[in-house]
């Protein structure tokens, strides 16, 4: 596995044709814009910010608005079939997206494709000798059934992919290409136990685009003795909200009234059962805007957020830049340094949860010490720019492809 260094020069570099979703292609997308090597980018419908369609998710600056592969097709036949409640409502838009995005290839060194619709376009890139990279930015659908039908099964249910033909696309498009991007370590363990080569395997992580305003918030000062727990994201059984509430009882039994928890996100379908009765000292807020999500990372002490299956959390990510301590999992592929910037616990280990958050209460200086510490960490990261990142991961797999 090919570990991306944070201190690559950026600059001139190969032209790539990207093929992904808005969200953190959007930061590449600009970087490589910025160099004038972005040729294409084949995404959902991006606008800047003009005409009568104005969804905020796709706003982009305008030098990338003129950038060609805008689609809105594939957006209105996913946000139609989402709406209709139709099963597997993905395919309505990655689908056409993955057809859309084969036509007229344009001359480019490197293509970069993320999601389900990029191996079409795989298939004609490499007939014209470019160079392919799979960015696969959660686990595959073999490694996701590993870490969760267990689970599923404890609650009576039965897990499956919400389609099984784009889970096939994507480890397909994984094993096609000549180089994987892997946002996290659980990532790139997750795909080399599902059969990519190592050699295949670039580890290119990246933030969360909120990280540096947290960072250098100041967070508020206090006058009450009470420990504040966050969990922030889905909930879900495979975000580990079983085990976080099982574990809550137990601590709140030992704490009482010096430790309360605050649950933010939406509620899952799998998990109606586990909220109907909250334990004491539990509230649940629903999903919130991020300004006030980040005002609740900046009042709370520890963020648990005990994951059984993540590409890269950028909710853990975002509570160390707001210098909480943080306890998950290996699994939840977040960039945790176990003991030094957070604790990392066994995915579906409810005592071990309670034996970390019990460690915390009751030594502050290791509290104060590790919170301070994943804050100091996510800081540095910071300083080395994602495209920056990217960039060495091109320079050195055209190295080995010549």
């Amino acid at each position: 596995m090919g570990m991306i260094t944070p201190h690559a020069k950026s600059g001139s570099g190969p032209s790539v044709w990207l093929i992904s979703r808005i969200d953190q292609a959007s930061i590449l997308a600009q970087h490589l814009a910025n160099e004038k090597r972005l040729l294409r980018w084949d995404s959902f419908w991006r606008h800047n910010g003009t005409g009568l369609i104005q969804p905020a998710s796709r706003n982009v600056e305008s030098a990338l608005s003129d950038i060609p592969g805008r689609h809105l097709l594939p957006d209105l036949l996913g946000k139609s079939a989402q709406r209709l409640r139709l099963p597997a409502h993905n395919l309505y838009s990655d689908i056409p997206l993955s057809l859309l995005a084969a036509l007229r290839p344009p001359d480019a060194r490197i293509l970069h494709g993320q999601g389900n619709y990029s191996l079409p376009a795989m298939r004609r890139a490499k007939a014209r000798n470019m160079i392919t990279i799979s960015d696969v930015t959660g686990q595959l659908a073999e490694t996701r059934h590993h870490q969760l039908a267990g689970e599923y099964e404890t609650h009576g249910l039965r897990y499956r992919e919400i389609s099984t033909l784009l889970a096939r696309r994507r480890s397909t498009e994984a094993r096609y290409a000549d180089a994987v991007f892997a946002p996290s370590e659980a990532v790139a363990d997750g795909l080399n136990r599902a059969g990519i080569a190592e050699e295949k395997i670039y580890l290119v992580p990246f933030l969360s685009q909120h990280c540096q305003a947290l960072s250098r918030q100041n967070r508020p000062s206090r006058d009450d003795t009470v420990i504040r727990f966050l969990y922030v994201g889905n909930l879900s059984l495979a975000k580990g909200t079983a085990h976080l509430l099982a574990a809550w009882k137990n601590i709140r039994r030992q704490f009482r009234m010096r430790v309360e928890l605050t649950l933010i996100g939406a509620l899952q379908p799998c998990a109606n059962a586990l909220l109907s009765s909250l334990p004491d000292g539990v509230r649940w807020l629903g999903p919130l805007p991020h300004d006030q999500v980040a005002k609740h990372l900046l009042a709370a002490d520890i963020f648990t957020f005990p994951s059984l299956t993540e590409g890269s959390s950028l909710a853990t990510m975002e509570a160390m830049a707001a210098g909480c301590a943080v306890i998950t999992t290996f699994d939840a592929g977040s960039p945790v340094i176990n003991h030094q910037s957070g604790l990392i616990i066994p995915p579906r280990d409810q005592d071990a949860l309670v034996t970390a958050a019990k460690a915390l209460i009751t030594h502050p200086v290791m509290l104060r010490n590790i919170a301070q510490t994943a804050r100091n960490q996510i800081a540095r990261n910071i300083e080395h720019a994602y495209g920056t990142r990217v960039d060495h991961a091109y320079e050195t797999i055209l190295s080995r492809h010549g």
